[in-house]
């Protein structure tokens, strides 16, 4: 395997050196920002590349893998791509939810659509106000989860994960039939209300609840786990988690955005209020100042148990005190084995909480790891070089595209063609302090061109402006210049 990935990177090496030369750019591409090298090539292919190979190999590597899995429209399903175990043939709602950036980013934005149109529209009042766990490629519920609208496997975060996933299409996209088309619109009301109802999903039921709910008794293959409370699957005399919790804070935030775009500013006011109750409820029952984190799970012993649960609390910000982030992820980082599935959400969530030295060691050794095959270890990882290393982050609702580099090493990183926003842009970092943008989206946006750090003032173009300055989610200082950019038009921005 080190022999395989030593001449994967040696043919990487050369591939990045010929597209350079050959656009006219010198053996080595300018590390001045005023660069007009943007990007290695004239391809329209979405290309990534960096003077650190193991970086770039792990990006091609990513690439190469995740679209192996992406299905061309011909099943009955139509769009699709395995998220889900291995040669199930599959989708379910947890994986495609969490694949569905990398998914973006590659360029599968009908597989996206369609894979969550089938699970909001597949809501039903027989299943309790859940959908389908798991779909497979004939357009049916996947017989390895699911025998009938009574006997099913399902894991209740899936309505609000699947919410939150919409929310972040949308502002990746800026297609806005995730927010407008009827069978998206029900699925949100009815999983806000009707589903947190039936399954005694209130702020208040969370420690009082049972695993007994909505339990079918004609149910023989999956009774017990028609309505698992977490997404951790192994833990017995479980009845509740914090997981659960943070997922469902994720879930009515991202709605209350998304009836915010719609223009209904009184229900997205509530279900911000809904959210706040959640992520309070989170804050004082499940934090512990003795094991300094959150407790995972409540048990039917009344009690509090400690496991893998973690995750996901911060995957949907629902810690947002520094000091209560900090000794969750260290927590975590403390923990010495993960499954592939967590370890795939590490690189973006170490970069958005500072930790880079740990998101780069995974990103780095991934294609070492055992079973780095499953489909979202891909996508999870492609998500975690352009959203974590290179900082990218669109957002439809606010027209603007933010970038933070984050490099390890003295190293610049490269993207050209990254689909977003109804186009594409292309970034550099020629270090963690100069960025050089092109906007090839739809319309105008606003670059966010930010920097770790408190820097006075930023160059754009050459000209000094004031630096504005705002601080991330560990209460560390930001700086950035904000710079609006037409269609075709490139900027460039360096911190000083």
């Amino acid at each position: 395997m080190n022999l395989m990935k030593s001449l994967v990177a040696f043919a990487l090496v050369a591939l990045s050196f010929a597209a350079c030369t050959s656009n006219g750019c010198p053996r080595q591409c300018p590390r001045q920002c005023e660069t007009p090298c943007v990007a290695a090539s004239d391809s329209k292919e979405l290309s990534f590349e960096s003077s650190d190979k193991d970086l770039e190999l792990t990006f091609y590597w990513g690439k190469k893998m995740a679209l192996s899995y992406a299905h061309d429209g011909s099943d009955p399903v139509g769009y699709w791509y395995e998220a889900a175990l291995p040669h199930r043939a599959a989708f379910c709602m947890r994986d495609a939810a969490h694949q569905s950036i990398g998914a973006e980013i590659l360029g599968l934005s009908k597989h996206n659509y369609n894979m969550m149109y089938k699970f909001a529209s597949n809501i039903s009042e027989a299943k309790d106000w859940c959908t389908y766990w798991e779909i497979d490629k004939n357009d049916k519920p996947c017989p390895a989860d699911y025998t009938s609208d009574n006997d099913f496997w399902y894991n209740l975060n899936a309505n609000f994960d699947v919410m939150y996933a919409c929310w972040r299409l949308y502002e990746w996209t800026g297609d806005k039939r995730y927010i407008e088309e009827p069978a998206f619109a029900n699925f949100y009301a009815l999983s806000a209300k009707n589903y947190v109802d039936s399954w005694q999903l209130n702020p208040e039921q969370m420690l009082t609840r049972t695993r007994e709910v909505n339990r079918k008794p004609d149910a023989k293959n999956f009774g017990s786990a028609r309505g698992v409370p977490s997404y951790v699957e192994t833990f017995s005399g479980l009845y509740s988690s914090s997981d659960l919790v943070a997922t469902i804070y994720g879930g009515y935030d991202a709605y209350s955005k998304m009836l915010a775009v719609a223009g209904d500013k009184e229900k997205s006011t509530q279900m911000a209020a809904r959210a706040e109750d959640y992520r309070r409820h989170l804050d004082e029952k499940w934090w512990s100042s003795e094991i300094n984190t959150y407790h995972t799970f409540w048990t039917n012993k009344g009690t509090f148990a400690d496991g893998e649960g973690l995750t996901h609390v911060i995957w949907f910000g629902a810690a947002k005190q520094p000091e209560r982030i900090k000794g969750t992820v260290e927590k975590m980082l403390a923990r010495k084995e993960w499954n592939i599935e967590n370890v795939s959400y590490f690189p973006l969530l170490w970069y958005r909480y500072n930790y880079k030295d740990e998101a780069y060691k995974i990103l780095k050794d991934i294609v070492l790891a055992k079973r780095c095959e499953y489909p979202e270890v891909s996508y999870g990882m492609v998500e975690g070089i352009v959203s974590g290393a290179m900082g990218i982050v669109p957002s439809a609702s606010k027209k603007r595209v933010t970038t933070m580099p984050q490099i390890t090493g003295d190293n610049y990183l490269l993207i050209n063609n990254l689909p977003m926003l109804g186009g594409t842009v292309s970034v550099r970092h020629n270090d963690n302090t100069s960025s050089v943008f092109l906007n090839n989206t739809s319309s105008e946006v606003t670059w966010e061109a930010a920097f770790a750090g408190n820097y006075e003032s930023i160059l754009v173009n050459g000209n000094s402006v004031k630096a504005l300055k705002r601080t991330d989610a560990m209460g560390e200082t930001v700086s950035y210049a904000e710079v609006k950019l037409s269609k075709g038009e490139k900027a460039c921005c360096k911190a000083e």
